[in-house]
C-alpha cells in the first residue's frame, strides 16, 4: 500500500469546502506551490489566512512557491515569453524542492501539492511538477475541481511518462486498497475501543490523560429528574446540595426548556449544565472561546469519571479524528469546542449524525454587541441552534448587565420566565481600593501578607508587566510576566507553571486569565485602573472560585483615567459615549467612600441588601478600624492655590506650587509670587498627592477628563467657610502596608494542611493535571477538620465523590493516619450537627425581611448572627434596613440589648436627634468616640423603632 502525492487548486472553492476535501484525504502536510499566495480577490488563501485556517484543522502549512512555483525571475527560463517548464526542471532551487518531496514520499507522509487553479489540467502542478514526479516513479494524484481523484494519465495524457503506470485503474486500485486498509484499521481501533469501554478502561493506551468513566458510571440508568440530579449531585461530584439558583436552573434544563443563567464566577454554572449533560441520552455540545478553560474543565470531568473531549485547534489531525470517531460512537456525554470548530462543514456533519440532546454556549454574553466582550462569530451560532431543533439550549454568562441580559434572551429567543439571574455578590472576596502612589512599595506588602499564596497582578501595559515582574523577581518573589506580546510558547509554559502551582504569582496584562478555572486563586491586585467594571469584575471573579476567603486590591492613579480616556478617544466615536460611562462608573467605584458592593452591584441591576459588608475596606473604616485626621487647614491651602493658579492645572503642578518647586514653568507663569507659594512644607510631595486624591474624592475639585486639569466645585466655598475635612490617617501619609482582614475558614489543622497540598502536588503532577483538579483547597481545609480515616468519612468531605475515593481515597487516608501518629494527634470527634437550625423562609424574601421577622419573632441578635455565620452588626444592618422599610419591631427588645445605662442612652438618642440617623461617624465624633459602634447601632433601631 503506498500513499500518493496529491495535488490540490482551490479555484473556486470556499475555505470550508478546501478544508473538508484536505479532510477527506487525510492530508497532514500542504505544500502551497502558488508563485505570489497573496490571493488579492481570495484573502482567504492568504498566506497568514490560510496558515492559521490549516492550523486550527490540525495540517502543517509549508511554503515552496520559491522552489516549486513555476514562475521564475529567472530571464532564461522563459522561450518566447512563456515559461519553459523544461527550462525549469533543470534549475537548482527546483531540484531542491523535488527532493523535498522525495524526502516525503520516501517517509510515506501525506503531502498535498496546492496551487489556485482548480482544475489540475491547466496548472503547472500537474504540468510541471507532475511529470517531473513520474520521471522518479513516484504516483500523484489530483483532486480535481469536484473532488474526485484524477491520475497524472488522465490530467496529461499521452505526454505522461512510462513510468507512470500504464492503465489508470492501476493507481485507482492501489487507492482503493489503501482506502480499505485504512477502513479497517478504523474498524479495529472501534473494536478496541469496544473491548477497553466493557473493561472499564476509556482512555487513551497512549496518553497520560485520565481515565474517562466506564458504562457502570453511576448515571446510567437514572431518570433525568431532580432526584437523579441529587444522586449525581453528591455520588460523582461529591456535594451535599446545591448552590443558590443551581437546583431551579437544573431543573428547568432536565424539563427541556430553554434556560439563560447569569451567575457569577465561582458560583456553580458549569454544574448547572454539567449535571443535566450526565443524565441526558446524548450528547452535550458545550461552546467555548477559551480553549484553556475547555481543557481544564474536561480534565476536571475525567477526574470525577464523565466521558469528555474537547475539539479545538490544540489537537493535532489523528487526535482530531479520535475524538470524532467517539462522538459517532455516542462515547461522549459532553464535548467542548470553539466556535470555529463548531461552525466547520464535517463538525456540523459529525453532529446532525450523533444524537444531540443540548447544545450549550458558554460565555454567553459574547453574542451581544452591548457585552465587554462581543465576537461576531457567536452570532452564527443561531445557525447551529436550528440545524439542532431537538437539543435543549442552555446560555451561560457570568457578567452581564441589564441590557445585555435582555439582548441576549431576545437573540437566543428565550422566555423571560427561564431566564435565571443569580446574586452578583461574592461574599468571600475583600474589596479594596487604594491611590497609587508608591506602586511597588504597596505591592510588596501586599504580597508579606499572602506569603505562599496563589494569585494575579494585573497591569495595564506590557511594558508595565516586565518591569513590575522583574521588580518582584529581584525581591525574592517567584513570579512571572504574562503578554500578548510574548511568543505563545512561552505564554502557554508561564500559564501552566501557574496552574500547577509551579509559581505563584502572575503579572499579566487583561490577555490573561480568560481561561483559567484554578480554584485557589487567593488574591487579585489591579495595579491599575481597569477600564470598566465588567471588566474588573471578571477579573477579581478568578479568585477565590473555591469559595474561600480572598484579598482583591485596586491600585488607581488619575493617570489610569487620562489614560483609558486618552484609548477612548482613539476609539470609533459611535462607541465613545458607552465607554466613557462605563468608565465613570469604574471611577466610582474607585473613589466611593461607603460600602463598594452596592455600587458594584448596581452596575449589574442589582440592589445591595446591606448598610455594611463586612469585608470591604470601607467598611471595615465605618467600624471605627481607621482613624480619621482632620485636614481642614491643608484643604484650604490645596483649594486656594488651584483658584489662584487660574483653575487649569493638575494636582501634580499644584503639589509642586505648594512646595515651592522653582521650575521653568512655575517662574515663567509667575507662580512662584503668588501667596500660595512654598506653603505647603508641612506635608511632603506624596503625602499632598495623597491628598489631592481625597479631595477628588470628596468632590471638593473636579478634574477635567480631557486634560486634567482641577476646577473648585461648590462644595470647596465650604471648606474656605470653615466646613471640616477629615480623611483617613493613612491617606494622610504615604500607605506602604494595604492589610486587609482574612474572613476565616473555620477551624482546621493548618500543618495537616500544607502535608495534604504536598501529597494533591505529587499525584497531580503525576497525572499530569493541575493541583485543584485532585483536590481544592476548600476539601483539603474539611479534610484537615474531619480527620477521615476510613472510606465512608471521606465520602462526608466536601467535594469527595465515589470516584475520586476510588483514585486518591487511599492515599490521603494514609497520609492523615501518618501525620497523627507522627504528631501524636487524636482525630477529632465527628462535626455536631447544628444547635440551631437556620430557621426557613419564603424563597422570595430579602435577606433584612427575613432576618427582621425572624428578630421579631424572637430570635435574639446572637443567635441570628450565628445562624447566618455572619457578625452581629451585619444583624443590626439588616434590622435597619427591615425597620426603614416600614417593619415593626418591639422597642423593649432593643432597649433590654443594650449595655449602657439609661443616661447615656438618652445622651446617644439626644445626638441622633441632632445629626440624624442616616450615618453613624457624625454621631461617633459628637459623641467624643466614647459609646461603642455595636450599641450605636443598637440605638439607632431603637430611635427609628420610637420614631415609627
Amino acid at each position: 500500500m503506498t500513499i500518493p502525492v496529491y495535488t490540490i487548486g482551490y479555484g473556486a472553492r470556499s475555505i470550508e469546502e478546501f478544508l473538508a476535501a484536505l479532510a477527506a484525504h487525510r492530508i497532514d502536510f500542504l505544500l502551497d506551490v502558488r508563485t505570489a499566495p497573496y490571493s488579492r480577490y481570495k484573502p482567504e488563501f492568504s498566506k497568514a489566512a490560510l496558515e492559521q485556517a490549516l492550523r486550527a484543522a490540525g495540517v502543517r502549512y509549508v511554503f515552496l512557491g520559491d522552489a516549486l512555483g513555476g514562475r521564475p525571475d529567472d530571464a532564461d527560463c522563459y522561450t518566447d515569453g512563456r515559461v519553459d517548464y523544461e527550462k525549469v526542471a533543470q534549475k537548482p532551487f527546483y531540484q531542491a524542492g523535488i527532493e523535498r518531496l522525495q524526502r516525503a514520499f520516501a517517509q510515506q507522509q501525506r503531502v498535498a501539492l496546492m496551487c489556485s487553479e482548480g482544475k489540475p489540467e491547466s496548472c503547472h502542478r500537474s504540468a510541471l511538477i507532475g511529470r517531473t514526479l513520474a520521471d522518479l516513479d513516484i504516483p500523484v494524484m489530483h483532486i480535481d475541481e469536484n473532488g474526485r481523484l484524477k491520475t497524472q494519465v488522465e490530467v496529461c495524457g499521452g505526454e505522461a511518462k512510462a513510468t507512470i503506470p500504464p492503465e489508470p485503474p492501476a493507481d485507482l486500485a492501489a487507492v482503493q486498497a489503501e482506502l480499505d486498509a485504512l477502513a479497517e484499521m478504523e474498524m479495529a481501533f472501534n473494536a478496541d475501543m469496544e473491548a477497553l469501554w466493557d473493561a472499564g478502561d476509556w482512555s487513551d493506551p497512549a496518553s497520560s490523560a485520565p481515565d474517562v468513566a466506564p458504562p457502570s458510571a453511576p448515571w446510567h440508568h437514572l431518570e433525568a429528574d431532580l432526584d437523579g440530579a441529587r444522586h449525581l449531585l453528591k455520588k460523582v461530584f461529591g456535594y451535599d446540595s446545591f448552590r443558590p439558583l443551581q437546583e431551579e436552573i437544573i431543573a428547568n434544563i432536565l424539563a427541556g426548556r430553554d434556560t439563560l443563567a447569569i451567575m457569577p464566577t465561582g458560583s456553580g454554572k458549569s454544574l448547572c449544565y454539567q449535571l443535566p449533560a450526565l443524565l441526558f441520552p446524548g450528547l452535550t455540545v458545550v461552546v467555548s472561546p477559551l480553549i484553556s478553560l475547555m481543557q481544564d474543565q474536561v480534565a476536571q470531568l475525567q477526574q470525577v469519571g464523565a466521558p469528555a473531549a474537547f475539539l479545538n485547534s490544540s489537537l493535532d489531525f489523528t487526535s482530531r479524528r479520535e475524538t470524532m470517531a467517539w462522538v459517532r460512537q455516542g462515547r461522549l456525554k459532553l464535548l467542548y469546542m470553539a466556535p470555529e470548530t463548531l461552525l466547520r462543514p464535517e463538525t456540523l456533519l459529525m453532529l446532525e449524525e450523533a444524537e444531540v440532546s443540548a447544545f450549550t454556549i458558554d460565555e454567553a454574553h459574547c453574542i451581544s454587541a452591548w457585552g465587554h466582550d462581543f465576537r461576531p462569530e457567536y452570532r452564527r451560532l443561531l445557525e447551529v441552534r436550528e440545524r439542532l431543533p431537538d437539543a435543549v439550549c442552555v446560555a451561560v454568562t457570568a457578567t452581564a448587565t441589564t441590557r445585555v441580559q435582555e439582548d441576549i434572551g431576545q437573540i437566543l429567543g428565550f422566555r423571560e420566565s427561564d431566564t435565571y439571574l443569580a446574586s452578583f455578590d461574592r461574599p468571600n472576596l475583600f474589596l479594596a481600593a487604594r491611590p497609587r502612589r508608591d506602586g511597588l512599595r504597596q505591592v510588596l506588602a501586599f504580597l508579606e501578607e499572602h506569603a505562599d499564596e496563589s494569585g494575579i497582578i494585573y497591569c495595564a501595559t506590557r511594558r508595565a508587566v516586565e518591569q513590575l515582574a522583574a521588580q518582584l523577581q529581584a525581591n525574592g518573589y517567584n513570579a512571572l510576566p504574562y503578554h500578548a506580546g510574548m511568543d505563545s510558547a512561552t505564554r502557554r509554559r508561564h500559564q501552566q507553571q501557574f496552574s500547577r502551582d509551579d509559581v505563584p504569582i502572575m503579572v499579566a496584562t487583561i490577555a490573561f486569565g480568560m481561561g483559567i478555572d484554578k480554584s485557589n486563586v487567593r488574591f487579585i491586585l489591579h495595579y491599575n485602573l481597569p477600564k470598566n467594571i465588567e471588566s474588573y469584575y471578571q477579573q477579581i471573579g478568578r479568585a477565590g472560585r473555591d469559595g474561600l476567603p480572598a484579598d482583591c486590591l485596586l491600585l488607581w492613579s488619575r493617570q489610569d483615567i487620562v489614560r483609558v480616556q486618552r484609548f477612548m478617544d482613539e476609539g470609533a466615536e459611535a462607541e465613545r459615549a458607552g465607554r466613557q460611562a462605563r468608565l465613570q462608573a469604574m471611577v466610582r467605584f474607585a473613589q466611593t467612600p461607603g460600602c463598594r458592593r452596592p455600587p458594584l452591584l448596581g452596575y449589574f441591576g442589582e440592589e445591595y441588601t446591606g448598610d455594611t459588608c463586612d469585608f470591604c475596606d470601607n467598611c471595615t473604616l465605618e467600624a471605627g478600624e481607621q482613624e480619621l485626621v482632620d485636614v481642614t487647614v491643608a484643604a484650604q491651602k490645596f483649594l486656594s492655590c488651584v483658584k489662584r493658579t487660574g483653575e487649569r492645572f493638575g494636582a501634580s503642578y499644584i503639589v509642586k506650587v505648594l512646595c515651592g518647586a522653582r521650575t521653568k514653568r512655575i517662574l515663567r507663569l509667575g507662580h512662584d509670587r503668588l501667596s500660595t507659594y512654598d506653603i505647603g512644607n508641612e506635608y511632603s510631595r506624596d503625602q499632598w498627592k495623597a491628598l489631592a486624591q481625597q479631595f477628588l474624592i470628596q468632590g471638593l475639585v473636579e478634574q477635567d477628563m480631557q486634560y486634567g486639569g482641577l476646577r473648585l466645585t461648590a462644595a470647596a466655598s465650604d471648606v474656605f467657610r470653615g466646613e471640616k475635612v477629615r480623611v483617613p490617617a493613612t491617606h494622610a501619609a504615604p500607605a506602604a502596608a494595604t492589610t486587609t482582614p482574612r474572613r476565616d475558614a473555620g477551624e482546621y489543622d493548618h500543618s495537616l494542611f500544607q502535608e495534604l497540598r504536598t501529597l494533591r502536588k505529587a499525584l497531580a503532577d503525576e497525572a499530569d493535571v493541575p493541583a485543584y483538579i485532585i483536590f481544592s483547597d476548600q476539601t483539603l481545609i474539611d479534610m484537615a477538620r474531619r480527620f477521615p480515616r476510613t472510606p465512608q468519612e471521606m465520602l462526608a468531605v466536601h467535594g469527595v465523590g465515589e470516584v475520586k475515593l476510588e483514585r486518591y481515597g487511599d492515599a490521603f487516608i494514609d497520609r492523615i493516619a501518618a501525620y497523627c501518629q507522627e504528631n501524636d494527634v487524636s482525630p477529632p470527634a465527628a462535626p455536631a450537627a447544628p444547635t440551631q437550625p437556620r430557621p426557613a423562609t419564603d424563597g422570595e424574601k430579602r435577606r433584612y425581611q427575613e432576618v427582621g421577622e425572624q428578630f421579631a419573632a424572637g430570635h435574639t441578635v446572637e443567635a441570628l448572627a450565628q445562624i447566618y455565620d455572619v457578625k452581629q452588626r451585619t444583624i443590626f444592618g439588616h434590622l435597619h434596613r427591615y425597620v426603614s422599610n416600614g417593619g415593626a419591631v418591639d422597642p423593649e427588645r432593643i432597649l433590654a440589648a443594650s449595655a449602657l445605662a439609661a443616661p447615656e442612652q438618652a445622651r446617644v438618642l439626644a445626638a441622633f436627634d441632632e445629626h440624624g440617623p442616616e450615618y453613624l461617624r457624625p454621631v461617633y465624633d459628637a459623641l467624643n468616640e466614647t459609646v461603642a459602634w455595636e450599641e450605636l447601632h443598637l440605638l439607632r433601631l431603637l430611635y427609628l423603632t420610637r420614631g415609627a
